[in-house]
């Protein structure tokens, strides 16, 4: 029996430095899907090639009490956090921090390319349980090589593994509660049939394609939230290039949502640290 489709969000856009983005979640009455309290999607830009891979720190802000996951589509994203811990990715890849009993981190958006090159991004906030707020950030960055993927039946396309399990195949990422975020990549004119489990919430965003949900036709940026009952997302791809599509929840977040709270005056009292950027 098919999922029903019980909302498709278009997101309000926002601006994050020079980025336009299209902030998802939470929205309209939607707080969260699963442990998911925040998605936002960085529209595709071309960046001029200018070899600027460290922040100056003027976005350096706080976290705690949650997980950040930035994914990258295309071109690359350094990170710089208060801890002493800095990487880069690049398409394909992903950075996870856990950001437990507080931390600072600054992300850059970089082009390697000589012309230039075309940065495509999303982040999301995870709610950690009420234990984990209060341990000791952690971070972890995946190359898009060191990605866990399977490969479709009959040429469907391919399943990447962000964060939780897809059968047999885990992704090195660590998780404190039934979740999950899967990246499909469905070849032209290909369709699959994804299995949900009962009790788990499920949400679907796609990020530059058209895509048939459950025989509606989704467009770029949108999210998707399904109902409980059933058990079978079907999903199409009726173009002729490969469409993406992230399909992530959990189980369902039942402690209560507190933003900012008092992290914000920890962060001013200095009990988070400082990011030191030299690299050398």
């Amino acid at each position: 029996m098919k999922k029903e489709l019980t909302a498709i969000y278009s997101g309000i856009n926002s601006k994050v430095g020079d980025f336009l983005v299209n902030r998802l979640l939470p929205g309209n009455s939607l707080q969260a899907i699963g442990p998911m309290v925040f998605l936002d999607h960085v529209y595709p830009t071309t960046l001029r090639k200018h070899g600027h891979d460290v922040p100056t720190g003027e976005f350096a802000h706080p976290h705690r009490g949650i997980a950040t996951f930035s994914y990258v589509f295309n071109g690359s994203l350094a990170h710089f956090d208060s801890r002493g811990n800095h990487d880069a990715i690049s398409a394909g890849g992903f950075q996870w921090m856990k950001a437990g009993n507080g931390i600072i981190h600054d992300e850059q958006p970089f082009a390697t390319a000589e012309f230039g090159e075309l940065f495509h991004s999303l982040q999301f906030w995870i709610n950690l349980p009420p234990s984990a707020k209060w341990e000791e950030p952690e971070y972890l960055a995946v190359q898009a090589e060191r990605v866990s993927e399977i490969n479709l039946p009959n040429d469907i396309g391919t399943l990447r593994v962000l964060i939780g399990e897809f059968g047999c195949t885990a992704s090195p990422v660590t998780t404190f509660s039934k979740q999950f975020i899967y990246h499909l990549k469905l070849n032209p004119k290909a369709s699959f049939n994804f299995q949900s489990k009962p009790g788990l919430e499920y949400g679907a965003f796609i990020p530059s394609s058209d895509i048939l949900v459950n025989d509606t036709l989704i467009g770029k940026s949108k999210l998707i939230t399904f109902a409980q009952i059933g058990n079978e997302i079907h999903l199409e791809n009726p173009d002729i290039e490969i469409a993406d599509l992230l399909i992530f929840g959990g189980e369902p977040y039942t402690d209560p949502i507190v933003a900012q709270a008092e992290a914000y005056g920890d962060f001013f009292d200095g009990k988070y640290g400082t990011i030191n950027y030299n690299t050398q």
